[in-house]
């Protein structure tokens, strides 16, 4: 069916589009959908690969069958409408529309010298970015390869030059040719200079961010996380708001610099931020003689209790008891009232005389703390 209207494209035995002389892939998409309301013959065209090239766009159903492929020749269209963005389109598949030029009876021809044109609607079911490939597709419609390849045969064959002709070098890449070369040049030159102006305001974003945040690190003992960290700092720039990977990024990028502040990610996943002079031996202490205090000694420690002596929210102050866990220093009880952690009395038990009571040491301690209790 696709014969009535469309050309049919060549495939090989893998099912790979067989391309013309000095034709060469730039995009494709998956899942896509051809429409086209003003031709009654034009084909049922749904969920393929739509592979654009210099010289046409090719639809490729999923399976392989060669007769099924279809190719649209980009000097048969005769205009390229912008994507239009409304909030309707935010909740319906991305589209982009071209008109085609054909013949009186519908038929799509090489040349473009059709006496009608029609509308052809591109529906995009998968994920693909509709906006690098309709840049890509003006700029293969516009670059008009086909026509430049038809000009420089004849003089490559008299030459006997066997190099590639046209505006694309066998590589793929553009040729810096004429004044479409040179506009393409000074495009590069700005996407160059753009992107690094874009790394040099990363970066001082990323320097502000540190800046902010060491007052309330000091406040809440150099160490806070890293969701409370985004609410402060988007409650103090009132509308202009920034993204939680905003955030991400710009603690990600403090390695880089000499600042006192540092981006730390716990066992459990918790990421928080915390003074770079912040040392866990010295939480570790403190956490240590908690425990081995007499009330904590019979009847252990909360998150709470820790929380109260180390100075900081509960939530980082539960993650600084897990670290102390996996080192070894604490034990933990899981009852249905929360989590309690104790003094870890096993590395003070000697294995080969268990039942042996010393005299000194925590052990000894824990042993007078419940003797009291009783």
């Amino acid at each position: 069916m696709a014969r009535n209207c469309l050309q049919a494209a060549e495939l090989t035995t893998s099912g790979r589009p067989v391309l013309l002389p000095t034709e060469i892939e730039c995009s494709l998409l998956s899942a896509v959908d051809l429409e086209c309301e003003d031709l009654p013959n034009f084909p049922h065209l749904k969920s393929g690969l739509l592979i654009l090239t210099t010289h046409r766009l090719l639809w490729l159903p999923e399976s392989t069958a060669a007769s099924s492929a279809s190719a649209i020749p980009l000097a048969a269209i005769t205009h390229i409408f912008s994507a239009k963005k409304s909030i309707k389109s935010m909740f319906a598949s991305p589209r982009l529309r071209f008109q085609l030029s054909v013949s009186p009876d519908g038929r799509v021809s090489d040349s473009g010298s059709g006496s009608r044109s029609v509308v052809v609607t591109v529906v995009i079911r998968g994920k693909g970015d509709l906006d690098a490939f309709l840049n890509k597709l003006w700029d293969s419609w516009r670059g008009r390869a086909w026509e430049i390849v038809h000009e420089q045969a004849g003089s490559d064959v008299a030459s006997g030059s066997g190099s590639s002709s046209g505006m694309y070098t066998r590589e793929g890449a553009v040729r810096m040719v004429g004044v479409s070369g040179i506009l393409r040049k000074e495009q590069e030159m700005w996407e160059s200079t753009d992107k690094s102006l874009q790394d040099a305001f990363q970066d001082l974003n990323a320097l502000m961010l540190a800046d902010f945040v060491r007052l309330p690190l000091e406040r809440s003992g150099g160490m806070m996380n890293l969701i409370d960290i985004y609410c402060l700092f988007n409650r103090a720039r009132g509308t202009e708001l920034i993204s939680p990977e905003d955030l991400l990024q710009a603690c990600s990028l403090w390695e880089k610099f000499d600042v006192p502040v540092m981006l730390r990610k716990f066992d459990s996943g918790v990421m928080v931020i915390q003074n770079k002079s912040h040392s866990d031996e010295e939480v570790f202490g403190r956490i240590k003689t908690l425990v081995t205090k007499p009330d904590a000694l019979r009847t252990g420690i909360s998150a709470s209790d820790a929380a109260i002596t180390l100075g900081i929210a509960p939530g980082m102050a539960k993650e600084h008891l897990l670290t102390a866990e996996s080192k070894g220093l604490l034990c933990r009880d899981i009852s249905p009232d929360g989590f309690r952690f104790y003094v870890n009395l096993f590395p003070e038990i000697d294995p080969n005389d268990m039942f042996s009571v010393k005299d000194y040491g925590i052990y000894s301690t824990w042993l007078r703390a419940a003797c009291a209790s009783g």
